[in-house]
Formats: structure tokens, C-alpha cells, sequence
């Protein structure tokens, strides 16, 4: 999976493994949990670790980090002559612009979507833009438009779906089909795939999943100034553009009725940040591509090196992430290698798969069918057959029949379409890989556990057997809203 680098012991590529391991004890110390984390330096890819179960073969959601992909694909279209920082979001769709469209809606430029200044008090969230069934171009342009563009920051998924939108527009492809050729092909992507919308417009707020080390290729792609394996991918002057701090403290700042005034660093506790195009920027100069629940790059060019993280992170852990990036990995770039740290960190970081906990089955469950009282997730009935060493759990809701194989005796992979949207931040796809097993925790209580291993998301299931019904409890590990959904009765 990593012949585009060569792989190398840490102490090889004068990175300190002493400190990768202070780094990662804080975080199990913090409770902030890594899927992959992979570390290039110098030409070398000096460490690579993946964390049960998930796989370097495995494509992982990287949520809002898919906007620095766009602004990619905003630098190549602008070089291709398709459109023009100074361009008008409004030109591109006639169309769909309201009739009452104020003079701020009509003012916003591609740049002013690119730096996040539209001129919108409140972002939309991704979560948000998920639940529609109606074009989200037209919902965008009836949104709005409070203060005059090109001053305020405010950032939005929904702006960025606008810039995929543009690009689709002014090339006719969508955005994943425009940087097949110019992107992913020449630095080897594999696996990777994009969400749309209703209009088959690529999700540009979020809905791009990678390999994590296609994540990296794109971070070494921007360490070298747009430049792969000595051939120029990146239109030169690029890279220097999209980082420059055309927002000052990007995540602090009020509209005083005039004019946005950043806050001053000396205000707050935490590390200065501005905002490029689409991307995040470090004051040490250094920036990244970031996405919720731990979905990161960070290209660190004073240390020639690039750190990509992918996470289950809670919602309210993500920011540490970058924190503890900076003050405790990156000086490991400037420690003291030796070849006895590697071996350390290497006995640390020993395999471990989580095995089933196994106990009699006490329920009968094969056959077994259970209707649903009323329930806020609308499940109408719940299903058990047992094929061999396998609990097939059927779920039936208002959007179809669902399908989740659960291993009696080890982990079961398959594909499902399970209703996820109301736990995993408004994500719901109709296939999805997923990795569960069954465990009965007591005769009558029957455990479980769903990895949905693409994701940062692991759902537990609690169900409760006595007479002659069941009572079901699913929870997830992260969300950016509520982590349980209420309890299910149900009865044969």
C-alpha cells in the first residue's frame, strides 16, 4: 500500500520515536482514539500505524477535509481559464438566482466562497445539507445573505458544495470525475469514491473517503509545491496562494455592524489560526486539510515532513488533535533518533484484534420475529435467523429492509444498508461495509457490536430479552449530536 514511499524506522528519518510515543500515550491518556496515523519526513515514510480494525487497504471518511480537495479542484480549473477569482456565484447558475436577490447574494465571488467571506452570519452544516431531498444549489441561493461578502469569516460545508458545484458547472464533470485525470490517477489513488447530492453534484462540504495514504500523497503533493515524482501536478504558484492568510484568526472575530475585527491572539488561550483557500493555516506555517472527528493532514514544510491522522474522535476532543500535534509530535522532528526507540515504539504498538466475548446462547433466537411498538427510528420489526456461525439480524424501517451479520464465535464482514443517518451526523448510505459480532453478556442480554469500518462509527447494540419481547438500545461512539437513541419495544 506504500510503494509511492519508501518506508523507513523512524530514527532513519531523523524522527525521534520517543517522542511518537509520548504523543500517543497522551492521547490514550486524553481518550482520543486514532484509526491510522502515518508520519512522512524527508522523502521517507517514517512511521505507519493502524489500529484495530481498521486496515491500510481500507478507504476512511474524511469529512470536512474533502473541501481542501475542492480547493484543489478550484486551483486546476483556474488555471484551465474556466472561470475567474472575480467571478460571480450567481453567473454560473441564472437560473436558479431568486428574483429577489439582494445586492450581497449577487456580490459574492468564487474567492469569497474559497476564503469562507460570503457574507453569511451562520454556516450550514453538512449534517444539515444531508436531509435534503431538493436541489441544495437552489436552497444555497435562497439563503440569506446578511452582510456585505469579502469581510467576515463564517465557515459552511454549504459554501464549499457551491465551489464543487461550480467546477461541475464550468467543466461538465462532477468533481471527482474532473480530478480523476489530473489528480488522483498520476499519484495512485485507489478505492476512493465521493458522495453527491440529489443532483449528482459531488458533496462538497464533506463525502470523500480515502485510503489514509492517498491522504498523505495530497499532503506530499502540497509539501513539494504541487510537484509528484518530478512531474508538475499543482499549477505553479498555487500552493503558495491557497496557503497564504487571506483570513487572519479564522475561528475568532465579530462583525462590529462595519466591518469583521479578527480577535487578538493575546484574547485567547488557544493557537492562532487563519484560512487559506479551503484550508486551515498554522502560525508556525505549517496547514491542514481537517475534518471532524480527527480526519487530518498536517504539512509541516519547516520540518519537511507531513503528519495524517485519521480518528474516532469525540466531537469535543477533535480540537486537542491539533493541539498536541504541534507540541508534542512535531518536536520529535527535532529529538534525538535512535534505532533503540524504534524498538520500543514497535513493542508498543504490538497488534491487537478485539476477540467476541463468547457465552451460552441461552434465548432461541433462529426464526425469531418481533414487532415494534411506535419509536422515534420507525422500526416496524425485528428479525433473527442463524446461518452456521453467523446471527443475521433484520431490521425493517420506513426506509426498507436491512440486513446486519453479526459473528457468533469471531467478527463478520459484510455489506449493509442499516439506518445510520441519526447517529453518525446525518451520514446514511445505502451500502456500507460493516464488521460485527454477537455477544451474549448474561442469558438474557445479547451485545452487538457494529464497526462501521469506512467510518469513524462503532455502534452497540443492547437487547434485553424477557417475556416473550425484547427491548433494544443502540448507541454509537461519536456524533455531533446525541450518541443514543431511545429504547424499542418490541413483542412476538
Amino acid at each position: 500500500m506504500t510503494s509511492a514511499f519508501p518506508s523507513a524506522a523512524p530514527s532513519e528519518a531523523g524522527l525521534d520515536a520517543d517522542g511518537v510515543r509520548g504523543f500517543l500515550r497522551r492521547l490514550d491518556a486524553d481518550g482520543i482514539s486514532l484509526d491510522s496515523l502515518l508520519v512522512y519526513r524527508s522523502g521517507k515514510l517514517a512511521f505507519e500505524q493502524y489500529w484495530w480494525p481498521y486496515r491500510a487497504d481500507r478507504p476512511h471518511t474524511t469529512h470536512s477535509a474533502t473541501k481542501s480537495f475542492v480547493g484543489t479542484a478550484i486551483g486546476l480549473a483556474l488555471d484551465e481559464g474556466l472561470f475567474r477569482l472575480d467571478d460571480r456565484l450567481v453567473s454560473f447558475f441564472p437560473e436558479l438566482v431568486p428574483d429577489d436577490a439582494s445586492e450581497h447574494l449577487r456580490a459574492i465571488t468564487v474567492e469569497d466562497l474559497l476564503t469562507m467571506r460570503t457574507g453569511h452570519r451562520v454556516g450550514l452544516s453538512g449534517k444539515t445539507w444531508r436531509l435534503l431531498k431538493t436541489s441544495w444549489v437552489r436552497e444555497y441561493l435562497r439563503t440569506a445573505v446578511d452582510l456585505p461578502p469579502g469581510k467576515a469569516f463564517t465557515y459552511s460545508s454549504a459554501t464549499s458544495h457551491m465551489l464543487s458545484a461550480i467546477v461541475q458547472r464550468a467543466s461538465g464533470q462532477s468533481v471527482f470525475d474532473y480530478l480523476q485525470p489530473r489528480l488522483f490517477e498520476p499519484l495512485g489513488f485507489a478505492g476512493h469514491s465521493w458522495d453527491t447530492d440529489p443532483e449528482g453534484i459531488c458533496s462538497g462540504g464533506n463525502g470523500l473517503s480515502l485510503r489514509s495514504i492517498d491522504f498523505l500523497k495530497w499532503g506530499v503533493l502540497h509539501l513539494h509545491d504541487g510537484i509528484w515524482q518530478g512531474e508538475r501536478i499543482l499549477p505553479a504558484g498555487w500552493v503558495r496562494e491557497a496557503t497564504a492568510w487571506h483570513v487572519e484568526n479564522a475561528d475568532a472575530g465579530s462583525w462590529n455592524g462595519t466591518e469583521f475585527v479578527p480577535a487578538s491572539a493575546a484574547d485567547s488561550d488557544e493557537r492562532p489560526e487563519g484560512y487559506g483557500y479551503q484550508l486551515w493555516l498554522d502560525a508556525d506555517g505549517g496547514y491542514r486539510a481537517s475534518g471532524m472527528f480527527g480526519q487530518d493532514v498536517f504539512v509541516l514544510p519547516q520540518h519537511d515532513a507531513v503528519v495524517v491522522t485519521t480518528g474516532s474522535i469525540t466531537h469535543g476532543k477533535h480540537r486537542l488533535l491539533s493541539g498536541l500535534v504541534h507540541d508534542l509530535l512535531v518536536p520529535a522532528f527535532d529529538g534525538a533518533p535512535s534505532a533503540a526507540a524504534d524498538a520500543s515504539l514497535a513493542e508498543d504498538l504490538a497488534p491487537v484484534e478485539v476477540a467476541p466475548e463468547l457465552s451460552p446462547t441461552v434465548v432461541e433466537l433462529d426464526g425469531q420475529r418481533y414487532q415494534c411498538e411506535s419509536n422515534e427510528d420507525s422500526l416496524t420489526e425485528i428479525s433473527f435467523a442463524v446461518e452456521g456461525d453467523v446471527l443475521v439480524v433484520t431490521l425493517e424501517d420506513a426506509r426498507g429492509r436491512h440486513l446486519v451479520r453479526c459473528g457468533l464465535s469471531t467478527w463478520a464482514e459484510s455489506e449493509t444498508g442499516v439506518s445510520t443517518w441519526q447517529l453518525h451526523h446525518s451520514y446514511q448510505s445505502e451500502s456500507t461495509r460493516v464488521l460485527a459480532a454477537a455477544q451474549w453478556r448474561s442469558p438474557g442480554e445479547l451485545v452487538l457490536e457494529w464497526y462501521f469500518v469506512e467510518s469513524p462509527f462503532h455502534d452497540t447494540v443492547t437487547v434485553e430479552f424477557a417475556d416473550g419481547g425484547l427491548r433494544w438500545h443502540r448507541r454509537t461512539n461519536v456524533n455531533s449530536g446525541p450518541t443514543e437513541r431511545p429504547v424499542v419495544v418490541a413483542s412476538r
